[in-house]
């Protein structure tokens, strides 16, 4: 029997003449003609599948969507089929919609996002452009090699940091020689954006209160503990909030990065494509560059993160974005230590969340090195040092 939302996909996919087997789905390893071959997920209830089309079709769906493909047709390993994403993104916990607006807005501000070919947003379905398999986390071991890639990706962050929040101020942004060209609607989608405000920060930190603290760990804190937890959360919360508020990716880092198969040979020249982006708000200037160089699922030197937080400075400078007589390199660094350490309390509550409510145990695995970064970080903010010294007694199971 095929489950019924996989029926409605697979209906989907046949009212827009795109051919697909019944397989429920094909997970015989053998790349079955016409079948949707499931792909690894991600942290949420989104399901993406990879389906070969003749290269007519997936032309055609090109020409209805009115634009060019990131990856040349020529790309692709068979010269008589290409293949597309299908998403199945179920609308009661997905936020279909808003990743339909912002994927516009994001092109219109000269970053590289997936086109939708077609979609069903009220019933969460969607055929996009494939991008390939490589992950920017994996393009390259050689050290240089990778420190360029980062330096690439810290062009497109501060694109999206500096995008114009309101049509009177556009004509004074360029960023990387390219001007925004923003309409009414992106206009609108900006506006709708959630603010990073008090009470999304505390939910966020909720996450790691309920799920590690009480579910995960069950800790008893004290209530010496409990003030100095509530006087941290007070300092993230403000903090994130005096800083300059910009559109925030919130999940900038290495695993929402693709690198686009265009035949560059320079890490430098390489053509680098977003995803994941339907959760952006506005939000602190120094948080995407944040899960930029605090990645949680690869570690950069200290050095290399240094030279990386004062590009996108530099690069926030051009912009305007930041006045420098308001905002030193050393006062945007301590602005990205405080994006981190809220981030990675949040992701120390979501890795667990993820392994007892929705049963992923794979994130397990990255929740010694992102209580490694709260320490470190915490330990370089004064108001965070008597915080950062509980959960390095309390939360020491995660490092042994």
């Amino acid at each position: 029997m095929i489950k019924d939302r996989y029926q409605e996909l697979l209906n989907f996919l046949q009212e827009h003449q795109l051919q697909v087997s019944s397989c429920n789905p094909c997970d015989c390893g053998n790349q079955c003609a016409l079948s949707l071959q499931p792909l690894s997920g991600d942290a949420s209830f989104r399901r993406y599948y990879r389906l070969q089309l003749p290269q007519e079709k997936q032309q055609e769906l090109f020409k209805q969507s009115g634009f060019k493909p990131l990856v040349p047709f020529t790309a692709t390993k068979n010269s008589d089929s290409v293949s597309v994403i299908v998403v199945d993104a179920p609308p009661a916990t997905q936020k279909n919609r808003e990743f339909v607006a912002i994927n516009t807005l994001l092109r219109h501000s000269g970053l590289n996002v997936p086109t939708i070919l077609c979609a069903d947003v009220e019933n969460g379905f969607m055929v996009q452009e494939d991008l390939g398999n490589t992950l920017f986390i994996t393009p390259s071991s050689d050290t240089e090699e990778r420190l360029a890639f980062y330096f690439r990706a810290s062009m497109e962050l501060t694109k999206i940091g500096a995008i114009p929040l309101s049509a009177e101020t556009i004509e004074f942004v360029t960023i990387s020689g390219s001007d925004y060209k923003l309409t009414a609607a992106d206009f609108e989608t900006l506006k709708s954006l959630p603010p990073f405000d008090d009470a999304f920060i505390r939910m966020e930190l909720g996450i790691f209160m309920e799920w590690c603290v009480d579910k995960a760990l069950h800790l008893n804190l004290t209530d010496g503990e409990k003030k100095i937890f509530n006087e941290a959360f007070t300092f993230l919360s403000e903090e994130c909030r005096r800083q300059t508020q910009v559109a925030m990716h919130r999940d900038f880092h290495s695993r929402n990065i693709m690198v686009l198969p265009d035949g560059c040979d320079s890490a430098i020249q390489a053509k680098l494509a977003l995803l994941d982006y339907q959760d952006m708000v506005l939000g602190p200037i120094g948080y995407d560059v944040a899960s930029l160089v605090f990645d949680c699922y690869t570690v950069l030197e200290p050095q290399h993160r240094e030279l990386l937080i004062s590009q996108c400075y530099e690069n926030y400078k051009v912009a305007h974005t930041i006045d420098p007589e308001k905002v030193s390199l050393e006062q945007f660094t301590q602005d990205v230590l405080v994006c981190a350490i809220q981030r990675h309390i949040k992701c120390l509550g979501i890795f667990n969340r993820l392994h007892l409510r929705d049963g992923k145990d794979g994130y397990l695995k990255h929740l010694p090195q992102t209580l490694r970064y709260v320490l470190e970080n915490c330990r370089k903010v004064p108001e965070m040092i008597a915080f950062g010294k509980i959960l390095e007694q309390r939360l020491r199971i995660y490092l042994s």
